[in-house]
């Protein structure tokens, strides 16, 4: 496989031209920004593997925007909102979603699971949920802050790979 990897472009931290390559660095694709947003800040990229990565941007405080890179397929997904957690193995994700934490297919954006809890009031989800990770046997493991007493809870449980 020739280079690949993510480069970005910045006229300064904030105003940055992100893409992927696949061969030479200066042939690069560049991502089209994500809705509401006519320039991207610099990025965060993190590689889960060899070939996968994602490149995450802020739009906030609480707020991110991912884009997932798969280099032997040269993929790159649609902007995700507010991804907590990736599993690079299967191609699915965990984003926080109004008052649930939404498990999708990183590519389609299918919704294979859904979790709603009793999330501590005043928090986003992204905010209640202080530790999350998919585990190799299939589960998500997360804990999360509960109720006005913000009592942590921790749970796994098994995602499946396909939408229903």
């Amino acid at each position: 496989m020739p280079s690949t990897g993510i480069v970005a472009d910045c006229r300064n931290d904030g105003d940055c031209r992100i893409g992927y390559y696949y061969g030479e660095p200066e042939q690069a694709t560049w991502f089209t920004p994500p809705p509401g947003m006519t320039t991207m800040p610099r990025p965060n990229v993190i590689w889960l593997s060899a070939t996968f990565a994602e490149a995450r941007i802020g739009c906030g405080r609480t707020c991110t925007w991912s884009y997932f890179f798969e280099a032997r397929r040269r993929q790159l997904s649609a902007p995700r909102r507010d991804v907590l957690q990736a599993d690079h193995r299967r191609l699915l994700m965990a984003q926080g979603e109004g008052r649930a934490l939404a498990i999708r297919q990183i590519f389609s954006g299918r919704e294979v699971l859904r979790i709603e809890r009793d999330w501590a009031p005043g928090l986003s989800v992204a905010e209640a949920i202080t530790q999350i990770r998919f585990e190799t046997d299939g589960r998500l493991s997360f804990t999360w802050l509960a109720g006005t007493a913000r009592t942590p809870v921790s749970e796994r449980v098994t995602v499946p790979s396909l939408a229903r």
